[in-house]
């Protein structure tokens, strides 16, 4: 699991906020990569708190999708 943030945009329209990623990645049982990312903006009324994230994050589950 990764984490990143940006700091510091100040462009316009939809690129005027600080921005946050989490990316979580593993091998299935095929030995195939597989991962899950979140990606977010920081800093306003709205934002994803890290909790939440990491929530989410637990409830990935590898499934058996053979039949």
């Amino acid at each position: 699991m990764a984490t990143a943030a940006s700091t510091g945009v100040d462009g316009p329209g939809r690129c005027a906020y600080d921005g946050k990623a989490t990316a979580f990645a593993f091998e299935n049982p095929a030995g195939e990569t597989l991962s899950w990312t979140f990606v977010g903006v920081r800093g306003v009324d709205d934002e994803v708190p890290e909790p939440t994230v990491r929530k989410i994050l637990g409830t990935v589950r590898l499934v058996d999708s053979t039949p």
